[in-house]
């Protein structure tokens, strides 16, 4: 930093879940850098899960385009895309079969489908994009993306011949999958998905057993499910392939379709030009909810501090909770891992007051910063 110069602060925080989106968070970092006397960038990010599309446009512009197509229990409803500058389309799967549109009662994971993420993706391509991104992540769905494969055209089919559309009961039928219809439909396409997770398909660490228990399925519907997505595995060609279990299955789908999958953060860090913005900053702050042993395996939070010490730009992370693990961040190069709160409150307090003391950190962080000589 010059002296006399106002700190220079890029500010890239992830959403804090139940309390801000990105977008917000940022804001009330970059509050905090000037009401020190610094000067604050806004750059939200985002792990490839919910927010993941909003975050890209916010960067980089773009049209969004509205399509016509089912929620994850096939009724009615609108998805949408992104379709940036340079003809890269990204679609977000939260945002076509998401549980978060789900009433709490109408969670059901045998019933989910993911079929209604093949109305954005095959729309995209339909307006000439050649380049298809799509976040998984949030999605209400456990049925191993052979919803979203039959609407692609791919042949779904029981032993006894009969066309199946997905859902996670279909899963104990499937006997067959014939992928050729539906890479037919995407040859020539650049697709590429992104995940905030590296669960496989089945087994103790996949889909069913780790994710199924938050989308809805009790203790039977968990073991109903790893054995149909054990069944679907060799089928689809990728039953071992890291992430397979993203989004119920939807990794190993689209991984199937001959997609080339990539963290989310460092993807959603190169298609909104962090890097550009990094190069300028004397300081970066970000932040997540909690900070703890899955913050280091491809989390934002991971992402900005490995980019800050290859910049060499100091970088001070903020958590709403801090587990022993989050000092794991200071062997990447983390400048400071800090709570946000100011002491210690019920869960409801701090997300009430998440935005405020975001403000505050920033503050108290940047005063510090400034007393450090160039």
């Amino acid at each position: 930093m010059t002296p006399g110069r106002p700190l220079r602060v890029l500010c890239a925080p992830d959403k804090l879940r139940g309390a801000l989106d990105g977008a917000r968070a940022a804001a009330a970092l970059a509050a905090g850098v000037r009401a020190a006397g610094g000067t604050a960038v806004e750059h939200p990010l985002a792990d490839g899960g919910e927010g993941s599309r909003e975050v890209v446009q916010a960067a980089r512009g773009g049209r969004v385009v509205p399509v016509e197509s089912v929620d994850a229990l096939g009724r009615p409803a609108t998805a949408r895309y992104g379709l940036l500058d340079d003809g890269t389309a990204v679609v977000e799967a939260a945002e076509a079969v998401g549980l978060a549109a789900l009433a709490a009662a109408e969670r059901d994971v045998m019933r989910a489908s993911s079929a209604g993420l093949a109305a954005p993706v095959l729309a995209a391509v339909r307006a000439g994009a050649r380049r298809v991104v799509v976040f998984l992540g949030g999605t209400a769905t456990m049925d191993g993306g052979t919803g979203l494969l039959a609407a692609l055209g791919a042949g779904v089919r029981a032993a006894d011949g009969r066309s199946l559309g997905g859902g996670g009961a279909d899963l104990a039928h499937v006997a067959s999958v014939d992928l050729a219809p539906a890479r037919e439909r995407l040859a020539g396409i650049d697709l590429t998905v992104a995940a905030d997770v590296t669960s496989p398909l089945y087994g103790p660490a996949g889909a069913a057993r780790v994710y199924g228990p938050q989308k809805g399925a009790d203790p039977e519907a968990v073991e109903e499910l790893d054995d149909g997505l054990r069944r679907l595995g060799p089928l689809l060609g990728v039953a071992d392939a890291a992430g397979g279990g993203a989004a119920g299955g939807l990794g190993a789908a689209l991984l199937a379709l001959g997609a080339r999958m990539v963290p989310g953060a460092s993807l959603i860090g190169d298609l909104t030009r962090f890097g550009d913005r990094l190069a300028g900053a004397d300081l970066c702050l970000t932040a997540e909810g909690k900070v703890d042993a899955s913050t280091d395996t491809g989390k934002t939070v991971r992402a900005v501090v490995d980019a800050c010490a290859g910049a060499r730009v100091p970088c001070v992370v903020l958590g709403g909770t801090l587990t022993p693990d989050a000092h794991r961040l200071y062997d990447r190069g983390a400048t400071a891992v800090l709570p946000i709160g100011p002491g210690p409150r019920s869960l409801d307090e701090a997300l009430a007051t998440a935005a405020d003391d975001l403000t505050a950190a920033a503050l108290a962080v940047c005063r510090l910063a400034a007393l450090r000589p160039g």
